[in-house]
């Protein structure tokens, strides 16, 4: 499953990565191109992925109910 998703503040996250890191999926996140991949569960990723335009959230699709929580709006 690939979803565009929104961390815009530090609190996001935060929250983010600490439910991501209690799941037992497989979760990166990547920028529009792919050109970037990092963990979904790393703190320091999760803020590099601030400075991308777009971030996706690529994972397990039984994720699906954590990262719904964080979805873009297209």
């Amino acid at each position: 499953m690939r979803i565009k998703i929104n961390l815009d503040t530090m609190s996001q996250i935060s929250k983010f990565v600490s439910e991501m890191t209690k799941s037992g999926g497989n979760a990166f996140l990547t920028d529009k191109d792919r050109n970037f991949i990092v963990s979904a569960k790393s703190m320091l990723g999760a803020v590099y992925s601030m400075e991308w335009d777009e971030v996706w959230c690529e994972c397990d699709d039984n994720l699906y109910h954590i990262v719904s929580k964080y979805a873009a709006d297209e």
